[in-house]
């Protein structure tokens, strides 16, 4: 009985994948169409449509509308998957970041051979404006996952440890070469040593090394970043920065962060406030410290993305934990100088650093000392905006 039971099942598929082959005998095309998760683990299915990645549960693979809804209705679970941006500046052009022209970031920024100050005002803050040459970090892994970074820059070439292009697919690349920028300037921030010629600029952490992740190109698959997650879990990252994020919840990215609990992961709040509630995804995931952005005078800027919050100081599911230096923030370019930008992604590093910085024993008493860190800023108590305030050195 069993036998006949499996034969029947054998053909019943054979025949599903017969008549999907004939009705997508063409690959699709990756500059139009969509990724997907196909919950399913059948080499048929791989062969027929190419994989860009491999889960637990399944599969990603681009398909068109017609290509998802023929696969639900031969009976297979299809999902959509999220698409993320890099968090654009704001005044940003648009669709930004494609809009760029010769380098800069489309928001009326600024390109420097040297730095215009070798600790900027944002460090400066982390460090309670103490007027002390940052330092610390040694020997914790940062990975950061954004557009790449420029490895050769000299305030950040002897922090790299790790360099991966997870952008190309199943075959994950020994490269991380930063076409835009935004990597690289978060990078600066987090670990920029001041270079060997100590002429650089600073980061919070210049003794940390740096998984430089790139996941991003002109928008981020959220299926890179989950597989980046799970690759800098495995290589032994302590902390992941994710200056990005988008409005949808990533069920490929909340699975890759509960895998990997050993690490500490921050993210940006976003771009879209003022109101309430419009936190993005990751920084929303419960499991995220997610960062909004203040100037040099600790006011919160219109743009910074706001959370929710009930009042009880403890920071959940969408809810911003921390404000942090995020307007005219100067940090590495990829052209080997300097950039003055601003964002909640310019806010996230500083946080990141800090941790770095800080680091002690796991992810979890990491986080509580970030927490019994924080001044309270912009509003008193646990606001929408600064969650529980800015952190600092102690």
């Amino acid at each position: 009985m069993r036998t006949l039971l499996a034969v029947i099942v054998s053909f019943t598929l054979l025949l599903s994948l017969f008549t999907i082959t004939n009705a997508f005998a063409e690959k699709p095309d990756q500059d139009s169409n969509w990724v997907y998760l196909i919950k399913n683990h059948n080499q048929g299915l791989k062969n027929i449509f190419g994989v860009r990645h491999n889960f637990d549960v399944g599969f990603t693979t681009f398909l068109n509308e017609n290509q998802a809804a023929g696969l639900q209705k031969a009976g297979l679970e299809v999902e959509k998957v999220p698409l993320y941006q890099i968090t654009a500046p704001p005044g940003a052009c648009q669709p930004w970041p494609e809009c760029k022209n010769g380098g800069g970031d489309g928001g009326g920024d600024t390109t420097r051979i040297t730095p215009s100050n070798q600790i900027p005002w944002g460090i400066s803050m982390i460090y309670k404006n103490t007027g002390v040459t940052p330092s610390g970090g040694n020997n914790v892994k940062v990975a950061v996952l954004d557009t790449g970074v420029n490895k050769d820059h000299l305030d950040l070439k002897n922090r790299v440890v790790d360099c991966k292009d997870f952008t190309k697919g199943p075959s994950i690349k020994n490269t991380c070469n930063d076409d835009n920028g935004h990597g690289t300037h978060v990078s600066g921030t987090i670990l920029a040593d001041g270079g060997s010629d100590g002429l650089g600029i600073y980061g919070v952490a210049p003794g940390a090394n740096l998984m430089a992740y790139k996941v991003c190109a002109s928008s981020c698959w959220t299926d890179d970043i989950a597989k980046a997650i799970d690759y800098a879990g495995t290589n032994g990252a302590h902390i992941v920065s994710m200056s990005l994020g988008g409005d949808t919840e990533s069920s490929l990215i909340s699975a890759a962060i509960s895998r990997n609990p050993q690490i500490l992961f921050v993210a940006a709040a976003g771009n879209d406030g003022p109101a309430d509630g419009s936190i993005d995804y990751p920084g929303a995931n419960e499991k995220v410290i997610a960062v909004g952005a203040i100037d040099v005078n600790m006011q919160v800027p219109s743009w910074s993305s706001r959370g929710i919050n009930d009042g009880d100081f403890v920071i959940e599911k969408r809810e911003v934990a921390f404000g942090a230096p995020g307007v005219a923030v100067e940090s590495t370019w990829n052209n080997g100088g300097y950039n003055t930008i601003s964002g909640t992604s310019m806010a996230t590093p500083h946080v990141s650093g800090l941790a770095a910085k800080l680091w002690d024993t796991d992810a979890d008493t990491t986080r509580n000392i970030l927490y019994g860190l924080a001044t309270d800023i912009w509003t008193v108590g646990d606001d929408t905006a600064t969650g529980l305030g800015l952190p600092q050195v102690p």
